[in-house]
C-alpha cells in the first residue's frame, strides 16, 4: 500500500513517496514528517527569547503596539539604539537601569526592527 494515496499529482506523489521511504528508514518508531528542511524554532534559546518578549511588551505599554514602524530614521535611530545597548554590556552593565532587564535583550530588539523593516520595505516595493 502506497504511503501517499489520494488525487495528486503522479510526480509530486512520486517524489513524497520517495521521501517517505527515506524517512521512514531514519525513523524508529514508524512515523514520518518531512521537516528536515524546515526552521527548527526548538533552536530559540528560550530564557533569551523570554526578556526580548519582555522588552517588546514594555515597549508596547510605553509607546504603543508597533509604534517603532512609525519612526522616522529607522535605520540610524534603532542601529544607535542597539548600540547603546551594546556597549554598555561593553563597559560591564548587565541590565538596563529602567526595564531591569538585560542589555542584549533590548539590542536584539533593536535588531530585530532593523531586519523586519528590511523585508517590509522590499516587500512594499515588490511589483
Amino acid at each position: 500500500m502506497p504511503i501517499v494515496s489520494g488525487n495528486i499529482e503522479q510526480p509530486l506523489r512520486d517524489m513524497w513517496e520517495t521521501q517517505a521511504e527515506e524517512a521512514l528508514k531514519k525513523s524508529t518508531s514508524g512515523g514520518i514528517k518531512f521537516d528536515d528542511n524546515k526552521p527548527d524554532y526548538s533552536l530559540i534559546p528560550p530564557n533569551a527569547l523570554e526578556d526580548v518578549v519582555k522588552v517588546l511588551t514594555i515597549g508596547a505599554k510605553k509607546y504603543d503596539r508597533h509604534n517603532w514602524k512609525k519612526l522616522d530614521n529607522i535605520d540610524d535611530r534603532y542601529f544607535a539604539a542597539a548600540q547603546r545597548h551594546l556597549w554598555a554590556l561593553q563597559k560591564g552593565e548587565t541590565f538596563d537601569d529602567e526595564t531591569g532587564i538585560h542589555h542584549g535583550a533590548h539590542a536584539i530588539c533593536c535588531m530585530m526592527f532593523l531586519v523586519e523593516f528590511y523585508y517590509l520595505q522590499n516587500n512594499k516595493n515588490k511589483v
